[in-house]
């Protein structure tokens, strides 16, 4: 038995009385009527407006079929007949819909069109100017031949579209099946549709004939080749539809099919390419001018490189396996120019961006040749090039050389002395939150927006619990605005591609540590951990140090410190407000047990320290 059956007959209103659900009726929207149809009335569509059905919401585990009449007034190019989904390529079509497509149907249970699917599409032409029945079954498999369209009571000659669902297809924001339109899509301008119904289950050969209206009698009790094909017909309904054994398997089948199908939706899914089956030809097109084809072209590499082999395939698995190849001139040279690039603060190769004849000749070819070859031969092992770098003595030596060494090599092209440049953004920022002990290092998960991101970016608020504190590499970016308090320390727009930051010093980065909400909490932090673990300030002043900076303070260095804790906590003694307003920056509770002059006095110590130059730059 059908759980919706819409027959148009019987209307109050825009309301169309579903025979099953009498209380739930579907509703005639818009400029949609009621005309003579097949059997008493059917629906002239509109194009732009729908009828609207209140069932049909079933998961890809679930059998169901659909079976109309429908009447095509011309040769449609698309059109929609009917659909349980929000959007078309808005959402990417989620869910299940018949259309008719370059004059025939096509039949698809969707979870993301055209990646992950099920579709099958008929081989003929539909007639036009008359009714045709149709019926669309699936078998609850997610697997294309689990498809079928019956025109006429006929199953017929389809052919394969897509064939890869993997994922679920309820979803998206609306449930139930419209019938003649779709938000952003071309509906069923001018056609017909009558004795529209829905069942739960998959529908038999058998079955679906008989919605059709066929002679049975004169059917299955001739002698013709028309009357054993009928027979048949009728045995495999009785043995899916009447054997109790069946039924069992069949219930277990499906029970199996739902569990199965709920571990493959908690999978998470990246966007992957997928080669065409039939790669499309390509042209040199005169002045850009996309229908002034000139010469076709073929896939191919620069002749300036290696030559591509002649074994590979000519796809991006070739093209993937002739980039890491041995021979190839590039890929090591330019990955290992990276990591120089990233650990010493500039690349073996100056232009990191560009190794072309425009670029920067290498400083020292054969040391980039030997890390390359290296590179290559211990399997492309990353951890094993940057422990090479770390270790050697080029790397080793003291940041710190004598002015006429740095008046003569500014720049330490001759790499007398080790690294020292200022550290990237995303760095200082987590720096700062692993000193406090703040700093969240779970994997994973979604984006966070961080305390400036209320503000630059409304009415976007705070994320919850430690997601403040995550790691900077999770937080929230904006491709045209980067959060503001790592774009002052230099971190780009990506807008475009930046193989090589650049670097400035402004007055900005100062303020950002000093008055940065990010750092004035990790301070606090910070000041709460060292009062809890120092006996006295000259322990807490040494404790400081050796977190923020990595070493222990002169003389000269702890005179100053501790004047700058005694002449603070005399100020935020006299005034409680002040103290008060400043220690409720940002989220961090301190210990309710330290006076609060202490510990504000000693978050200002820590903000120094944090804004101190050996706490941001790489020596």
């Amino acid at each position: 038995d059908p759980i919706l059956d819409i027959s148009f007959d019987s209307q109050d209103g825009k309301s169309l009385t579903d025979s099953v659900s009498p209380d739930a009726p579907a509703k005639l929207e818009g400029e949609n009527k009621l005309v003579p149809g097949k059997r008493g009335s059917a629906v002239l569509f509109t194009g732009d407006d729908a009828v609207k059905t209140t069932k049909g919401n079933f998961g890809r585990h679930e059998p169901f079929s659909i079976s109309l009449w429908i009447q095509i007034p011309d040769s449609k190019e698309r059109a929609v007949l009917f659909h349980r989904s929000r959007a078309w390529t808005d959402a990417a079509s989620r869910g299940y819909e018949l259309l008719i497509e370059d004059g025939k149907l096509k039949w698809s249970l969707i979870h993301f069109w055209p990646g992950n699917a099920i579709s099958i599409k008929t081989k003929t032409d539909l007639p036009l100017n008359q009714w045709i029945h149709v019926t669309a079954t699936y078998d609850g498999s997610s697997r294309a031949d689990g498809l079928s369209i019956y025109l006429q009571g006929h199953r017929s000659d389809c052919e394969v579209i897509r064939d890869g669902l993997t994922k679920q297809i309820t979803g998206g924001g609306y449930d139930f099946i419209d019938l003649g339109e779709r938000f952003r899509d071309r509906g069923f301008k001018g056609g017909l549709i009558d004795d529209f119904q829905v069942y739960a289950e998959c529908l038999t050969a058998w079955e679906v004939q008989n919605l059709f209206g066929a002679d049975w009698y004169a059917d299955f009790h001739g002698t013709n080749s028309e009357s054993e094909f009928t027979k048949g017909l009728f045995v495999e309904h009785y043995i899916h539809k009447k054997s109790e054994r069946i039924q069992k398997l069949k219930a277990t089948l499906r029970e199996e099919r739902r569990k199965l199908y709920e571990l493959q939706d908690k999978v998470h899914e990246i966007m992957v390419m997928r080669e065409l089956p039939t790669r499309k030809p390509a042209y040199v097109l005169t002045r850009g001018e996309y229908n002034l084809r000139a010469d076709q072209v073929e896939p191919g590499t620069p002749a300036a490189l290696s030559p591509f082999p002649e074994d590979l395939p000519r796809n991006r698995l070739g093209l993937a396996r002739w980039t890491v190849a041995k021979d190839h001139p590039l890929t090591a040279r330019v990955t290992v120019n990276r990591v120089w690039q990233s650990i010493f603060g500039r690349g073996l190769v100056k232009t990191s961006e560009d190794f072309g004849s425009q670029g920067s000749r290498p400083l020292y070819p054969q040391v980039l040749d030997a890390l390359a070859v290296r590179f290559i031969e211990s399997g492309w092992n990353m951890k094993d090039l940057v422990k090479t770098i770390l270790m050697s003595d080029t790397y080793q030596q003291r940041s710190v050389s004598d002015r006429s060494n740095m008046e003569d090599d500014p720049d330490n092209e001759l790499l007398a002395r080790g690294p020292r440049f200022r550290l990237p953004a995303e760095m200082i920022r987590d720096n700062a939150l692993a000193a406090s002990g703040l700093l969240d290092l779970a994997r994973g998960g979604p984006p966070v927006n961080p305390y400036e991101m209320s503000e630059s970016f409304k009415p976007a608020k705070w994320s919850d619990g430690s997601g403040v504190y995550r790691r900077s590499l999770y937080t929230h970016w904006r491709r045209t605005g980067p959060p503001p308090a790592l774009l002052a320390f230099d971190a780009p727009r990506r807008a475009v591609c930046t193989a090589k930051r650049e670097r400035t010093d402004s007055p900005l980065q100062a303020l950002v540590l000093l008055n940065g909400i990010q750092y004035v909490e990790a301070a606090r932090a910070l000041a709460d951990r060292l009062i809890r673990e120092s006996a006295d300030d000259s322990a807490l002043i040494e404790n400081a140090f050796w977190i923020c900076l990595s070493r222990a303070p002169d003389d000269q260095e702890r005179a100053i410190v501790n004047r700058l804790l005694v002449d603070q906590r005399k100020e935020f003694e006299a005034s409680e407000d002040r103290t008060k307003e400043f220690l409720q920056i940002g989220r961090f509770a301190a210990n309710p047990d330290i006076p609060p002059p202490k510990l504000a006095s000693v978050t200002v110590l820590c903000q120094v320290l944090m804004n101190h130059d050996s706490c941001v730059v790489k020596r």
